[in-house]
């Protein structure tokens, strides 16, 4: 939810959720609206799909159009259409492990690191196109690895200068360090120190958040 936070939506805005089921950042959005504006919810999975509805239907969500379709086609589709656009990327979800369960991290492999970091630049180049000049964008994973977080973001920041990384709105409650701006001896966008790698505690997995802003 904190990335939702950050993302700061406003009553009357037009947002997407570009990855939005189950729904929770979905309702939470359209809570911080005054189920006002509207919100563009996307899943391309359909069984995810129709939880997603289920979800907003029974939260009471009145303000959000739902969109079985590929996030990663949105951008071309409805250019700059969007003030906010809030990414919670598919991913790894290697954040998520516990030494308890096993079967927390038995789908993990480097392949999986691999295909989701491609997945997620697809995802990004997508909200950024769908983003309005002047737009916010907030980017999250469930993730711990750089591949899946600085690396992709660094790969998109050097391709669109236009964007840049904004201190998140609110101290982060949360234990948390900066964004790497290094990696395996190799200088990233000096930005990523403003976004946040958030450390697990008992009542929170750790996930990674940054919020973008585009120029224009």
């Amino acid at each position: 939810m904190s990335a939702v936070w950050a993302l700061q939506p406003q009553p009357g805005e037009h947002i997407l959720d570009l990855a939005a089921a189950p729904g929770g950042k979905t309702a939470l959005l359209a809570a911080l609206m005054q189920n006002s504006g509207r919100i563009a919810a996307v899943e391309p999975v359909r069984a995810r799909f129709f939880r997603l509805r289920a979800n907003l239907q029974r939260l009471g969500v009145t303000n959000a159009r739902l969109y079985l379709t590929d996030g990663t086609v949105v951008g071309r589709r409805v250019p700059q259409r969007f003030d906010r656009v809030l990414l919670d990327a598919p991913c790894s979800s290697e954040a998520q492990f516990t030494r308890l369960d096993p079967t927390s991290w038995a789908h993990w492999s480097p392949r999986k690191v691999r295909a989701s970091a491609a997945l997620q630049a697809r995802l990004l180049r997508s909200a950024v196109q769908a983003l309005r000049p002047g737009g916010v964008l907030v980017y999250s994973t469930c993730s711990m690895s750089p591949q899946e977080n600085e690396l992709v973001l660094d790969a998109l920041l050097r391709e669109q200068p236009e964007l840049q990384v904004d201190p998140l709105p609110w101290p982060c409650p949360l234990p948390s360090i900066p964004g790497l701006t290094e990696w395996e001896k190799r200088a990233l966008h000096p930005g990523l120190q403003h976004a946040r790698r958030v450390l697990p505690t008992c009542w929170t997995d750790a996930f990674f958040i940054a919020r973008l802003r585009k120029g224009g």
